[in-house]
């Protein structure tokens, strides 16, 4: 019982010591992006150049990108969550904690009917600069994966540089 629960403490720990909480721009020398395996809701089509992600009081990971028209994506570990996609598609993944990694899966659906088999694997570097994503998407004729690599900054842009800006008041 008690390696049981001293292995129950250690993955607690090493999950909270995880946090992607931060501003991360795509290093698109150190990526590889093969489409359509990308984050979808996120942006249109590809993979954003940046990433906003907060890590709520509940244990959701939260991730906007710097377009305004998009829509964020929620990781619950230990639950699933629906985004939408496009205009009549959805993305609905399980989330739970790896070790320092966050693993989700689950399938995007589309207006079309077709539906993909989605695995996303988002792992923090030791000295937690650099989150890497890696994105296997599957099924309908599609067979896809990505590794996207974004390094944190310190300064985000104002949103009237974003390629959607914001209005000024």
């Amino acid at each position: 019982m008690t390696a049981l629960a001293s292995t129950i403490i250690w993955m607690i720990a090493a999950q909270a010591a995880v946090n992607f909480s931060g501003t991360w721009k795509l290093d698109s020398d150190a990526s590889r992006i093969t489409a359509p395996a990308g984050l979808a809701g996120l942006i249109r089509s590809g993979v954003p150049q940046t990433l906003h992600v907060t890590h709520s009081a509940n244990g959701a990971v939260v991730i906007e990108s710097q377009i305004n028209e998009s829509h964020a994506r929620m990781y619950q570990p230990g639950g699933k969550t629906s985004t939408p996609v496009g205009p009549s598609g959805s993305i609905t993944m399980t989330s739970k904690w790896d070790g320092r990694s966050l693993v989700s899966e689950g399938s995007q659906d589309a207006s079309s009917g077709a539906a993909l088999a989605v695995r996303e694997v988002f792992a923090l570097s030791e000295d937690g600069r650099t989150l890497t994503i890696h994105v296997t998407v599957a099924g309908a004729g599609v067979d896809a994966s990505s590794n996207l690599v974004y390094r944190k900054t310190d300064a985000a842009e104002p949103c009237r540089n974003w390629p959607t800006p914001c209005k000024p008041r």
